[in-house]
């Protein structure tokens, strides 16, 4: 049953069945994933080797979670960059990227992309009459949202956000409370009043799209919203590694009690009655320090006793060791992480790194996928603050910037990065060889600001030498005695020369952020009047 809203047009009333269709279509399964995300899935039993009083045990096993946390916590993103731009806020994203908290929610939201196939980022005008930011940003699960996917402009054609819900009401025309639908021109936000009556509140969409990016994990040409890292091959080995271990369970308290043998002895031996008034139970003579029994008074013979041998519980652990090894093969991780040991020998860091290698690579192609959508969602963003319909170049020349999932060490990114200097010397002046250091945003914001302030003393200190050194050379006495400037071409070239020296000084004063009039003067030239241009490296105090 769809969702009938009479102040609809016929066509928003077909689209928005299209994605309640498809959203009540992927629910059950994206509930599925979610149950064994938190360990909650029930146990599968074959109903052959676990005894039917023990099958409501409550076995807990969190491999899916530990396969998504493990390749999650390897795709941090950092930062957004610009090519050319040296600050460290380009386009001015830091404001709405703050104010909506998005360094955490695009953490939640790659988590929840890895567990559901994909997550989604949406982008409207913010209420600040309530306390929301004038951007309004939310990362939102798969499991409570559906979008339409045009395949000729690979871009989402519509969205719909479910923001309350009753799935326990028995009426499903009443199970939507409060959702919102998201088209190329308008948001519409839609309330349950019940019976059939709908409040709908509407904002227009200037940037002529859908304001809501996907952010997909492992997407394909047949499934552009991607695939869950919760594979059913994830789901069936952790119902059979589930199994193993209750099985092993079951065979431990029988390994742990072992079986005994009597022959020859009289039956009333096993008899539950009172010796000395005490109640005797027959589960005495099984876990009993000691076992004494008399002779058969029919045979007068003495009983024997055996025990039957312990059953090993080696069979068991290769089996769950099996079904690790396959699971960890599934997830790319290394089978030590599993608890796997294959070897009594510790692993050396050239077979650590190896074995973590193709997980590795799987969250540098899966930065590139949720990269995308982190810059598509900046753009709408900065397209909404500045009331743009059409992207700007500078727009499409940014990029999403993440750590290295490689996470190496100090000693070896600081190895590395020496070696680079030394053949590339001016690396050593680029953020790229602090990026590859692993300093975090913060820290590079304070290294660039210390860096400032060494480069403004520094130049302080040399002006006035570098001024008196091109001031005393002979060449530009000689030419100051010759009268005006251009009368030789050798003396033009003298001048020139001093000029270039003051200008050049001049241009590292105001790239490190030193007032232009006032590098002016200081070498000499007050008074020189500037077009009021920024290098692209400062920003103008303000904005």
């Amino acid at each position: 049953m769809t969702v009938q809203v009479p102040q609809l047009s016929m066509s928003d009333q077909a689209i928005l069945d299209q994605l309640i269709t498809r959203w009540r279509a992927k629910l059950p399964r994206n509930l599925l994933r979610s149950t064994y995300y938190d360990a909650k899935q029930p146990l599968l039993d074959l109903g052959i080797a676990v005894p039917p009083q023990l099958r409501d045990i409550d076995h807990v096993l969190g491999w899916p979670a530990k396969g998504v946390n493990a390749l999650a916590r390897r795709c941090i993103f950092d930062a957004y960059k610009l090519p050319g731009y040296d600050g460290d806020d380009p386009l001015g994203i830091s404001e709405f990227f703050t104010a909506n908290n998005m360094e955490s929610q695009i953490a939640q939201g790659i988590m929840s992309g890895m567990i559901h196939s994909t997550a989604f980022i949406t982008t409207t005008n913010g209420n600040v009459d309530v306390g929301e930011p004038d951007i309004l940003q939310n990362v939102r699960s798969a499991k409570w949202g559906a979008g339409l996917w045009d395949r000729r402009r690979h871009a989402l054609s519509a969205a719909l956000a479910v923001t309350n819900v009753d799935l326990e009401t028995t009426n499903q025309s009443d199970e939507l409370q409060e959702f919102v639908m998201y088209l190329p021109d308008r948001v519409l936000e839609f309330t349950n009043l019940g019976n059939g009556k709908w409040d709908v509140w509407e904002q227009d969409n200037p940037i002529g799209r859908v304001p809501v990016q996907v952010l997909p994990y492992q997407p394909e040409l047949e499934r552009p919203f991607g695939h869950s890292r919760i594979t059913r091959a994830a789901m069936s080995l952790t119902d059979q590694a589930a199994r193993s271990t209750l099985r092993t369970e079951i065979s431990a308290e029988f390994f742990s009690a072992p079986q005994r043998y009597i022959l020859g002895a009289d039956e009333d031996a096993f008899n539950a009655g009172e010796i000395g008034g005490v109640k005797r139970a027959m589960w005495n003579a099984v876990i009993g320090r000691f076992l004494a029994i008399g002779r058969d008074p029919e045979t007068d013979q003495m009983p024997q006793v055996g025990q039957f041998p312990q059953h090993s519980m080696e069979p068991h652990n290769a089996h769950f060791r099996t079904i690790a090894a396959a699971f960890a093969a599934e997830m790319n991780l290394a089978p030590a992480t599993m608890g796997i040991i294959t070897d009594a020998n510790p692993a050396s860091a050239e077979s650590w790194a190896a074995a973590k290698e193709e997980l590795i690579i799987e969250a540098e192609a899966a930065n590139r996928d949720f990269g995308r959508a982190l810059v598509q969602s900046a753009i709408d963003a900065i397209m909404l603050r500045d009331g743009l319909s059409e992207p700007t170049d500078e727009m499409r020349r940014l990029s999403a910037k993440f750590r290295n999932p490689a996470t190496p060490s100090r000693a070896a990114a600081s190895d590395a990065a020496t070696k680079q200097v030394a053949t590339f010397p001016w690396m050593a002046q680029s953020d790229v060889i602090l990026e590859e250091l692993g300093y975090d945003e913060d820290t590079l914001d304070r290294l660039r600001a210390d860096r400032r302030r060494f480069a403004v003393a520094s130049l302080a200190a040399a002006l006035p030498g570098q001024v008196a050194s091109a001031s005393g050379t002979p060449e530009v006495i000689d030419a100051a005695s010759q009268g005006a400037p251009g009368e030789t071409d050798a003396t033009g070239a003298d001048e020139a020369s001093v000029f270039k020296t003051k200008f050049d000084a001049i241009g590292v004063a105001v790239r490190a952020g030193v007032d232009p009039a006032d590098a002016a003067e200081r070498v000499g030239l007050a008074g020189l009047r500037f077009t009021g241009a920024t290098p692209v490296a400062l920003r103008p105090v303000g904005e």
